[in-house]
């Protein structure tokens, strides 16, 4: 089959065409014909990160794309209500082969059907974000009124979380600090938006919750997100952040009492805790969209040819929402 794939680490141009194997699929697996891809920080961080503490061993040639839409082509052992030519949609294991070729196998119990409101390229760019960011609001664990913090809320995760967490009933502060970004989460429905590169977070936030500041901030950024986020939230609240930076924060958050918690995607199933926990987050994301209380915003589309210059987009931090890529048809 084709995919493009990396035979070592290194930068966007280590992206080529490549073929392999068609995959079986195990037990409680199925495989998609995969019909679109999207591009995640997730995908740069396994292509390009030096060997370190945090690496997973990884096996070459190694294909990416950790959003997979399509239709189940192929059934393991054990599957449970899929079928052939049911379209379905979420998130490859981080741990292995990813969407950017034309078959990939996935565990059924991670996947959803497809919403019939979305098209591919839709469904894909919400899996792995909209999973992220219904889960790290799970791991808050804030009441309906409560304000929180997302920072970086025009981005892949963050447009998603600001919409999510609108629908539970929070009040959303976002940071962003373009103007397009600005004016996408205002859209979205933040309360709020601080320029990150030029107003104090943190003093913002207590501004405007009489002094406390926020019940839960999510860092989706990492670096000063992260201390964005340390800053802003309240005595016994929360930071849920999906980046593993390493930020001194004790001393930050001991005389709040205050937590931090990271969170990786379908940690449960990751680790087998609970097989089925990410494809719940996964369904229930899935239904919000099929009533259009969430919508995914795709900046840009690329065939699965142009992988690579979709990764420098990516990585220049200027993109808003979603990148989607075309497979079916972008060879």
């Amino acid at each position: 089959m084709k995919a493009i794939g990396i035979h070592r680490y290194g930068d966007a141009s280590q992206l080529e065409r490549i073929e392999l194997p068609e995959p079986e699929p195990g037990p409680h697996q199925v495989r998609v014909r995969v019909i679109a891809s999207s591009v995640n920080p997730a995908d740069v961080r396994a292509r390009s990160m030096a060997l370190g503490p945090r690496r997973i061993e990884r096996q070459f040639p190694l294909v990416l794309g950790y959003d997979v839409s399509g239709t189940v082509d192929a059934v393991g052992p054990g599957v449970d209500g899929l079928a052939v030519g049911d379209e379905v949609f979420g998130s490859p294991s981080l741990l292995g082969h990813g969407a950017n070729a034309e078959l990939v196998v996935v565990d059924s119990r991670t996947l959803a059907r497809k919403p019939a409101a979305l098209s591919h390229e839709q469904a894909a760019c919400l899996s792995l974000a909209g999973t992220t960011a219904w889960e790290c609001l799970a791991r808050a664990q804030v009441a309906a009124g409560a304000t929180v913090l997302v920072t970086a809320g025009a981005g892949g995760v963050g447009h998603l979380q600001v919409q999510l967490a609108r629908h539970l009933g929070l009040r959303v502060v976002a940071t962003a600090s373009r103007p397009e970004s600005t004016a996408l989460c205002r859209e979205l429905g933040a309360a709020m938006v601080v320029d990150h590169a030029a107003q104090d977070v943190g003093q913002a936030c207590r501004d405007l919750t009489g002094g406390a500041g926020v019940a839960a901030a999510f860092d989706n950024a990492g670096g000063r997100a992260l201390e964005q986020a340390l800053d802003a939230v309240a005595p016994l609240g929360t930071v849920v952040s999906i980046v593993p930076t390493p930020v001194p924060v004790a001393d930050r958050l001991f005389l709040k009492a205050a937590s931090l918690v990271y969170h990786v995607m379908g940690a449960a199933s990751i680790w087998r805790i609970d097989p089925h926990a990410q494809g719940r987050s996964l369904a229930a994301v899935a239904a919000l969209a099929a009533e259009g209380r969430v919508r995914p915003v795709i900046a840009a589309s690329y065939p699965v040819r142009e992988l690579a210059q979709a990764h420098r987009a990516i990585e220049s931090g200027r993109t808003i929402g979603k990148i989607a890529i075309r497979v079916a048809d972008g060879w």
